[in-house]
């Protein structure tokens, strides 16, 4: 993506002295390419890979600044800064399919900013002396001589709890987040303001029809968003898991005739990996593969830290390293993130569709907070002279927004889904991909959300219509073995030989569990545990850096249950430790890190 920040202040002086204090920071990863545009009383910075989509206009009418691909549809033409601005200017600004942030500036309209339908591409802003301030991260606002900067405990509150922002609310007081689907509206004289564009719209509209129906609507919306986002003449690279939602994706590039290079991260042990590369050869794309040296989380650590703010959690840190590998793969990297959490959101229902019932606001919170802190054990780890009541506070803000989503519980929770752990958690990745490659995001388009909006969740839950279309659609692709969360593969159509083994396994399992037990040599083969092992040597060294910053927690936290949760790193977190996920650790680590530049 673009490291970007916009400034619109009257004051000629200190709007020169903010943008010549903010140029030499703007450049986060090596490689990037600063960009400018300036007009009256805007300016705007961004620093971007070579080859990343940026358009820009300014003239006697304004400015404006387009970073990504805004594809108005039904087909695939993008629109430029100029067309932007002649859309954002009219009373009802459009809303467009693809992954992108915009600024309009006009003497007449003001200021006017937004972005993706889910609110990937993150948008933050504050007001202060007069001038506003707008930018893909808070961090470089506390550079204006007007920013003061000071901790906004409700903002930490909420991403302790749910691994992601809540209601906008940041780690800074005064600096916002762009909800999903509004416009950022400003004035001179006036407060920024939030205004609606896009809303998916839930419905019941295909209840009637039978699953096989959904499956061919979720089909044909699939293909046309992968002829809008993907069009040809083009090399593109596709991130292949080795799941089902990559190789979804990649049965239907395959279809189009895309040229495509298929990329994996990981080892040739990862579970992953070995089903990964069975795919890109039945799909017929080149194959690489890509493991991170360890010695990229540390730097990853402070620059996500400092850049994001604890915004998205801290378990991707390691994504910071691979922008130079995927810069050399091609300019556009075809992702499949958060496809799974529409069209097959798993897990928020329980473990099964006939748990369906039962689906609750406590329940699906529950599901999210595996990622945080509960908040039983939050209450009493925070200083209750700074943060008081805030955590109840923001249950109660959470539990009114889910009842508003939508008139059932299976669809409150989608939406609760799209817009909390699959917009910070999962949805924050292709960003870091994009300072390397540009993300393609065939999710970001209308007809894939309003379709999956106006299906039940006995078809959408736990992917059962996901599967079913890799089946139906990619017979090839649905019998080759699919990882998942365990070290056991499967296939949805196997094949005979696959039968087989996986009878001879199940018959040799008892035997198996009766062996002496053993881990002493053995490597963790699934990637996602192996990446993200807390004790692991990755992540030990990461600790050890931020181990210096303890003592600064002990204002916020209390220290005997701080260093209980997340204790130093020569001694051993115990995952099952009955307090927090080590996701929850790794955002008290995160705090650590946060602390060094900012408390």
């Amino acid at each position: 993506m673009a490291n970007f920040v916009v400034v619109v202040d009257a004051d000629a002086q200190r709007r020169a002295l903010f943008i010549r204090t903010i140029e030499p920071r703007m450049v986060l990863v090596s490689g990037l390419q600063l960009g400018s545009c300036s007009q009256g009383d805007f300016a705007s910075l961004w620093a971007a890979a070579p080859g990343a989509p940026v358009s820009q206009v300014a003239d006697s009418e304004g400015a404006a600044v387009l970073w990504g691909e805004a594809i108005p549809g039904p087909g695939p033409e993008r629109i430029d800064a100029a067309r932007l601005r002649e859309q954002w200017q009219k009373n009802s600004p459009e809303a467009y399919d693809g992954f992108y942030a915009g600024v309009v500036r006009d003497r007449q309209q003001g200021l006017i900013v937004g972005a993706d339908l889910l609110g990937l591409f993150p948008v933050y802003y504050c007001s202060v002396g007069g001038a506003v301030l707008i930018g893909s991260s808070p961090e470089l606002f506390r550079h204006h001589p007007e920013f003061r900067m000071e901790l906004n405990p409700a903002g930490l509150v909420g991403i302790l709890l749910t691994n992601g922002l809540v209601g906008g609310q940041t780690l800074l007081k005064g600096v916002e987040r762009l909800a999903p689907g509004h416009l950022l509206v400003w004035r001179a004289g006036s407060s920024p303001r939030e205004v609606r564009q896009y809303q998916i719209p839930v419905s019941t509209r295909y209840f009637d029809l039978p699953f096989g129906a959904h499956v061919e609507i979720l089909d044909e919306a699939v293909k046309a968003a992968i002829q809008r986002h993907v069009p040809g003449g083009k090399r593109y690279g596709l991130l292949l898991s080795g799941g089902l939602d990559s190789r979804l994706l990649g049965g239907y590039l395959r279809e189009e005739g895309t040229e495509t290079i298929a990329l994996t991260l990981g080892l040739p042990t990862d579970i992953e990996m070995q089903c990964a590369i069975p795919v890109a050869r039945s799909l017929g794309f080149p194959h690489r593969a890509l493991e991170i040296p360890s010695e990229a989380y540390v730097d990853g650590a402070q620059l996500q830290s400092d850049y994001e703010h604890l915004a998205n959690g801290f378990n991707q840190i390691r994504m910071w390293g691979a922008h130079s590998y995927l810069r050399d793969l091609a300019p556009r990297i075809v992702a499949g993130h958060i496809l799974d959490g529409v069209i097959g959101p798993y897990g928020i229902y329980g473990s099964s569709v006939s748990e369906l019932s039962g689906t609750s606001f406590e329940k699906v919170l529950g599901y999210h907070a595996n990622l945080g802190i509960r908040s039983e054990i939050l209450q009493r780890l925070l200083r209750p002279a700074l943060f008081g009541d805030l955590v109840q506070e923001t249950l109660a803000y959470l539990r009114k927004i889910y009842a508003g989503y939508a008139h059932s519980n299976s669809q409150s929770a989608w939406c609760f889904l799209l817009g909390h752990r699959a917009r910070f958690h999962v949805g924050s990745a292709p960003h870091r991909l994009s300072f390397g490659s540009w993300a393609v995001l065939p999710v970001l388009d209308r007809q894939i959300l309003e379709a999956a909006a106006g299906m039940p969740a006995t078809s959408i839950a736990n992917r059962a219509a996901e599967q079913e279309l890799l089946c139906k659609r990619f017979p090839d692709l649905a019998a080759l073995p699919l990882a998942g969360n365990s070290s056991a593969t499967l296939s949805l159509k196997p094949r005979l030989r696959h039968l087989v083994l996986q009878h001879i396994l199940g018959r040799l399992a008892p035997l198996r569990r009766a062996l002496p037990a053993t881990t002493k040599g053995k490597r963790e083969r699934r990637y996602w545990y192996r990446v993200n092992d807390f004790n692991g040597p990755a992540w030990q060294g990461v600790r050890r850096m931020a181990e210096s910053h303890r003592r600064q927690m002990y204002s916020l936290f209390e220290k005997d249950l701080f260093d209980s949760i997340l204790p130093p790193p020569d001694v051993p977190f115990l995952t099952e430790n009955g307090m927090v996920s080590d996701s929850g650790a790794k955002l008290l680590l995160a705090s650590m890190f946060w602390a060094k530049n900012h408390l």
